[in-house]
Order: structure tokens, then C-alpha cells, then sequence
């Protein structure tokens, strides 16, 4: 039997022993999580290579540990024990029948399927109440917000989450006037951040997403990345949209003006590539750019003092426009 047929099948019977899986006609599945308090699916199992993953609790093997953790969650069975209770699932007249055929096509997710797991994902995390809760998870992500300038109410205001994975503690969901969109992570861990600070869901589209709110007004300020918006929001600006980026796509144009925007205040970063940002979008709309104060590199610096000058600088200047 090929290695990759043995262990699958052998995670395929241990998944069915626990029924956790209603059939092996897709080589990938995904399934709700025992190992956390999992509402939707969020453990992808590949039969190709007999592994596991769980996105929501960050715990990951193969059919053994997967046993192990089982057993030892629910029956407190020690290494030995559960290594036996697998031997004992493999061999067990209720997983006799599982076959596998790994050599049939795995097919592309569709669009809406990578969507569906990332509605999925994000609302089956439990809510947060950033305020009062007393989950260490919970706790350590509300330090390290409140350090780079932001308060629990905004958390609960923007629906932020906690994952659970070690190296994305933190989500929160992309809503394009209100319309979810998807999902981003923030690291928290340096060394993380060194590599990679964010991590968007798979089919996530950036160039067809505009968070925030717009519309309801001729003009809107537009930021570069989400937490500039956040900022912005809790100084008392909602009128404001993240590009996820320095330079906005055509589509990104367009459903501005399909909203009837004509005006734009540009609070794209004080740096070379927000000035180039800045530049691109006066070919589009008027534009006013944001009246940064010396030091200030991007909305994410700002305080609540500093945002009110500089708010209270660009209105004057856009009004006079």
C-alpha cells in the first residue's frame, strides 16, 4: 500500500470512528474542530497525506495525534492507552469499509467556496466582550492593542476576534459597507511581524474591496491599511475607506462613483509611496490631501489631540476647495 494511501486511510477510519465526517469522496475536507469550541468548520483534513489543521486552535497532525488528543481529552487516556485505542480503530469492524482512491483529481475551490469557509471561519469564533472578558487570549490581545493606541470599544465596535493561533491572534472582518468581504489577521509576535504582518483569507480580493463606509456623502477619506481606518474611527471619523494599499484599483474607482463620490481626502501615509498614492488619485477626483503634522508617518500614529488638529486643518482646507 502507498505511504500516502496508508496514512490517509488511517486518518479517514480514525475521522469516521468519531464521526466527524460523512464520507471520503473528497480528499480534502473540512470539519468542525473537537479540540476547541468550534461552532463552524474551521479543521481542514487532507486524505492525500493523512494530515490535519485546525485554523481556529492552531493543533495539527496526523491520524495518531489526532487520537492521542481525542483520548486524552475525553477519556484520559495516557500516550500508551491511546496508542492502543488507535491500533484498536484501524482494526475496528465500523471502519473496515473505508477506502480511499488518492490518485482521483482534487479540484480547485471555487470563489464562492473560498468565501463560504471564510464566513465560516470568522463567524464561528465566539464574540468578544473586550471590556470585561477574562480570557487570557482575550486579555493578551487587548494589551497589546491598547499599547499601539486603541480601547476596547472600538475592539467590540469593529467586531475584532481572538483566533487562537499562535502566530494570528487577532481578526477581524473586512465589511465593504457593510457587506462582509472576509477576514484579516494581525500577528502580535515580532518576529511574526518581521516576516509578515497580516494574513488576509485564501480568495480574499483587495482590488474589489473597499472597507469601510461610503456613500452617504460626496467625499470620503480614504487610508491606506485597516488600522489607519480603525484609528480614524475612534477618533470619530467614520467617513472613511481602507484601500489595502497605497495605490486604489479601477474597481475600487469606480465604486466610489458609482456611490456619486467626486471629492477625496487623501490620508494615504506621509511618505513617498502615499504622496505617489495621492498624485494617482487626483487624476480621478478632487483632491484634498491630509494636513499631517511633523512626525506623524501615518493615521496610526495619531492621538486624539493630534487628530483633532489635523482634522480640524484639513475640513477648513477641503471646504475652501
Amino acid at each position: 500500500m502507498e505511504a500516502g494511501k496508508s496514512n490517509g486511510e488511517a486518518l479517514a477510519k480514525v475521522l469516521w470512528y468519531y464521526n466527524l465526517i460523512p464520507d471520503t469522496a473528497s480528499l480534502t475536507q473540512k470539519i468542525v474542530c473537537p479540540f476547541h469550541n468550534d461552532v463552524n468548520p474551521s479543521m481542514i483534513v487532507n486524505f492525500e497525506d493523512g494530515s490535519w489543521f485546525c485554523f481556529g486552535c492552531n493543533l495539527a497532525g496526523d491520524a495518531k495525534k489526532f487520537v492521542k488528543l481525542m483520548e486524552q481529552k475525553y477519556h484520559k487516556l495516557n500516550d500508551l492507552q491511546a496508542y492502543q485505542k488507535y491500533l484498536q480503530i484501524l482494526k475496528s469492524d465500523k471502519c473496515s469499509g473505508i477506502k480511499l482512491d488518492i490518485h482521483q483529481k482534487s479540484q480547485k475551490p471555487l470563489q464562492r467556496d473560498l468565501y463560504n469557509q471564510a464566513y465560516d471561519y470568522y463567524h464561528g469564533l465566539k464574540k468578544v466582550n473586550w471590556r470585561d472578558s477574562g480570557d487570557p487570549e482575550v486579555i493578551a490581545a487587548k494589551e497589546y492593542m491598547t499599547k499601539r493606541g486603541f480601547f476596547p470599544k472600538t475592539l467590540d465596535k469593529c467586531r475584532a476576534k481572538v483566533t487562537y493561533n499562535h502566530n494570528y491572534g487577532l481578526i477581524f472582518p473586512m465589511m465593504d459597507n457593510g457587506k462582509f468581504k472576509g477576514w484579516v489577521c494581525r500577528t502580535m509576535i515580532k518576529s511574526v511581524e518581521e516576516r509578515r504582518k497580516y494574513l488576509y483569507n485564501e480568495g480574499f480580493s483587495r482590488a474589489t474591496t473597499l472597507v469601510g463606509d461610503y456613500g452617504s456623502k460626496d467625499y470620503v477619506i480614504v487610508v491606506e491599511g485597516y488600522m489607519d481606518r480603525l484609528k480614524l474611527v475612534q477618533c470619530g471619523e467614520d467617513n472613511v475607506v481602507a484601500i489595502l494599499g497605497w495605490k486604489m484599483s479601477p474597481q475600487q474607482i469606480q465604486k466610489l462613483k458609482d456611490k456619486g463620490i467626486t471629492k477625496v481626502i487623501s490620508a494615504l501615509d506621509n511618505d513617498e509611496c502615499g504622496r505617489k498614492g495621492t498624485r494617482f488619485l487626483e487624476k480621478h477626483f478632487s483632491v484634498t490631501r491630509w494636513c499631517y503634522l511633523k512626525g506623524i508617518k501615518d493615521p496610526g500614529d495619531m492621538t486624539q489631540e493630534t487628530f483633532d488638529k489635523m482634522h480640524t486643518k484639513t475640513m477648513t482646507k477641503f471646504t475652501r476647495k
